[in-house]
């Protein structure tokens, strides 16, 4: 029995990696709904896990850029239960189980607690292209939210990351997405990490969202800089030589 546990920030490829899992025989969900698409709601996720990092981060009902670290609480005995309760059932029903959320990202260390030994297998997207996806796919006030919020929690989340890789004794892989979607690299590395034929679940048009230059990015990393922020550059960097 292995567990595999999927990190990555929202819009950086998890629900893609979580789908190729499921397909190839590592139960993610509960149940799956594979006529159902990424726009359509599916993403893959384990609703037992995510309602626990919700319990943890305070998220519930929140949109995805306000789930951060600042709400979080300690873990208690009665959460950690609860954990244990999920892991044991997963374990008990598939050989060869996992979860994806974006919010584990945050809550790792937590989890880690009560996981027995498990796989990590991290998707980034550099900063310039997520933007492009929350941008895109908004409008109105929401737009300020993205404005202010998109490169902290990008920040925050693939900071946390990069310390769950320095600090972790459990075998892991770090994917670029846009290098996944491009060629055949990523998706071999992957297979050959996990030892397993994987369902090869990319599509052409599944990558919308490419960085191109934006007067509105520059205002966000311009706020970003103002406020004293991480640099996202660094962050990247960071993800790259992890990833080799």
């Amino acid at each position: 029995m292995m567990v595999h546990v999927v990190l990555g920030m929202h819009k950086s490829g998890t629900t893609l990696v979580s789908q190729m899992l499921h397909q190839s025989g590592i139960a993610m969900v509960e149940e799956a709904d594979a006529s159902t698409s990424y726009d359509d709601g599916n993403q893959w996720e384990r609703e037992a896990t995510k309602m626990v990092n919700h319990s943890l981060l305070g998220s519930a009902g929140l949109y995805s850029l306000h789930a951060t670290r600042r709400g979080a609480t300690a873990l208690d005995d009665a959460t950690a239960a609860r954990m244990r309760a999920i892991v044991a059932e997963c374990s008990a029903r598939h050989a060869d189980w996992g979860f994806k959320d974006p919010r584990t990202c945050l809550t790792y260390a937590d989890w880690a607690r009560v996981l027995p030994p498990h796989r990590i297998i991290v998707v980034y997207r550099r900063p310039e292209e997520a933007w492009t996806h929350y941008w895109n796919s908004t409008r109105g006030s929401r737009r300020l939210t993205v404005l202010r919020e998109f490169l902290p929690r990008w920040c925050e989340y693939n900071a946390a990351i990069l310390r769950v890789l320095e600090t972790t004794s459990m075998p892991s892989i770090v994917l670029h997405y846009s290098r996944l979607m491009e060629d055949d690299t990523e998706f071999a590395r992957l297979r050959d990490f996990l030892g397993r034929d994987l369902s090869d679940q990319r599509r052409p048009g599944m990558r919308r969202s490419r960085p191109r230059p934006s007067v509105s990015y520059a205002l966000a990393r311009g706020l970003h800089r103002l406020g004293g922020g991480a640099d996202p550059a660094a962050i990247a960097a960071g993800l790259d030589r992890r990833r080799g």
